[in-house]
């Protein structure tokens, strides 16, 4: 998680209450950022099952980045939807609607060696 403190080094809590952690994770406010828990973030672990990603190696091998999408998914405004689609099994065919997490997961789908190739 140390990309995180780098970059929040340079934190300004200005007028507005913002600081750089925006630039990092646009998709949460300061204050969602704030509140955000790793627990708060278990759609995604369920997300990627359904997706037939390994949660376990994506987390191995890509710590940083899996961190950043456990942050994207915490500060997420959709958990609903995405806990109906997961509980009806939709969530494979729907998750680009709202998922912040889309790209990475669509690139991890897409490729099933990206997980294992030496990173």
């Amino acid at each position: 998680m140390d990309f995180l403190i780098e970059g929040l080094a340079g934190t300004d809590n200005g007028a507005h209450g913002r600081h750089r952690a925006n630039t990092i994770f646009p998709a949460i406010s300061t204050a969602q950022f704030a509140f955000a828990e790793p627990r708060d973030a278990a759609e995604m672990t369920e997300m990627m099952k359904a997706l037939n990603i390994d949660p376990v190696e994506a987390e191995f091998q890509y710590r940083r980045l899996y961190y950043g999408m456990e942050a994207n998914c915490a500060g997420c405004r959709d958990k609903d939807r995405c806990r109906a689609d997961l509980a009806s099994n939709t969530a494979a065919e729907n998750f680009r609607d709202y998922c912040d997490n889309e790209a990475l997961l669509n690139e991890m789908r897409a490729d099933p060696e990206m997980l294992r190739a030496d990173g």
